[in-house]
């Protein structure tokens, strides 16, 4: 008798469900304080167990894992952080990703939820950002504290290493539609002491964006507009608008509305410029992206586009001479000229 054997290995399967862990270890190694713990004297797995009182399986684990994806290095059964660890994983950073590792701690993904939103065709209407933050009539302010805040971890650090790829050389006025915490409102300050941005969010949001600007020493030339961006006037008259982040949240409708705003929002000759993490034409990658295009379906209305698509909605709205530049971690900035 015959037995079935399997065609091929099922190892991508397997890795898939290992990965599955590797952000909330993450997480509940950040809440323990592992890193923190590490700052300044490395310790072995039995030394950090003591430290924190845990048990000692658990550190081993946990310090294993964050070894081997790049986190912490080892040394004669030590372990010590690495540069990446120390640019994002200590919580007085300024890059640090605390606020967006709680969020992984306390809103864990639902499946089930998913299935059932799916299943009667209004998962787009009740996803937890696009559907319960943008669309409620009161949006919670607490939720909106933590989501932007989280966020601004998410965005910093990219904002900063890409914001030179942005040519805004000889630019003065920059409007920053739904900017969040301010992170590339502050980056193209920093970047340039000529250049006064604008941002636009909601008014909790503004508050927090004011915070960030002021910590940065760059409040004096990041100026807010609290307003809903769908249905409150814009100011006008600027040289660059630019969203990020943004159009991934929506539908097209909604991303034709906000390309058509924008375009008002432009002085003759200024350029609307979108940032986000593009798919290839035939949607099938690459992985971060189309990981991406996922973490959207759960979470909001929207999915990550080509930048052909990003393209045709902008040209939608009137613009013209669409260029695109590669920016970092498979971003793209896509920007267009108002005749």
């Amino acid at each position: 008798m015959e037995f079935p054997r399997p065609s091929c290995s099922d190892g991508p399967i397997w890795d898939v469900w290992l990965a599955a862990f590797h952000a909330p270890s993450l997480a509940v190694a950040d809440e323990l304080g592992v890193f923190a713990t590490l700052r300044d004297r490395a310790l072995t797995s039995d030394e950090l167990a003591a430290t924190l009182e845990i048990e000692a399986r658990a550190a081993e684990a946990m310090l294993g894992l964050m070894a081997a994806l790049g986190f912490l290095a080892q040394a004669d059964g030590r372990f010590h952080l690495t540069d990446v660890a120390r640019d994002y994983l200590l919580p007085d950073s300024p890059f640090y990703w605390g606020g967006f590792l709680r969020r992984i701690r306390t809103i864990p993904i639902d499946c089930n939820k998913l299935i059932s939103g799916l299943r009667r065709g209004t998962a787009a209407q009740e996803a937890r950002v696009s559907g319960a933050l943008w669309r409620a009539p009161q949006p919670p302010p607490e939720a909106l504290h933590s989501f932007t805040h989280a966020m601004h971890a998410h965005s910093f650090s990219l904002a900063m290493r890409t914001v030179g790829a942005f040519r805004l050389d000889g630019i003065t006025r920059l409007l920053d539609v739904a900017g969040g915490s301010g992170s590339y409102s502050i980056a193209a300050t920093l970047n340039d002491p000529k250049l006064r941005s604008t941002l636009l969010d909601l008014p909790v949001v503004c508050g927090i964006a004011r915070e960030y600007a002021q910590k940065h020493g760059v409040a004096d030339r990041v100026e807010t507009v609290a307003a809903d961006m769908f249905s409150d006037p814009w100011p006008t008259n600027f040289e660059r608008v630019f969203f990020s982040d943004i159009f991934h949240d929506w539908d097209d409708e909604r991303c034709r509305l906000l390309a058509k705003r924008a375009f008002d929002a432009l002085a003759s000759g200024g350029r609307v410029m979108v940032h986000e993490m593009v798919l290839a034409d035939t949607k099938a990658g690459p992985l971060a992206a189309a990981a991406y295009s996922m973490v959207m379906v759960f979470v909001a209305e929207g999915r990550q586009r080509s930048t052909r698509e990003l393209a045709e909605l902008l040209t939608s709205a009137g613009f013209t001479d669409v260029r695109v530049t590669m920016t970092a971690e498979g971003y793209a900035l896509v920007d267009a000229l108002k005749p």
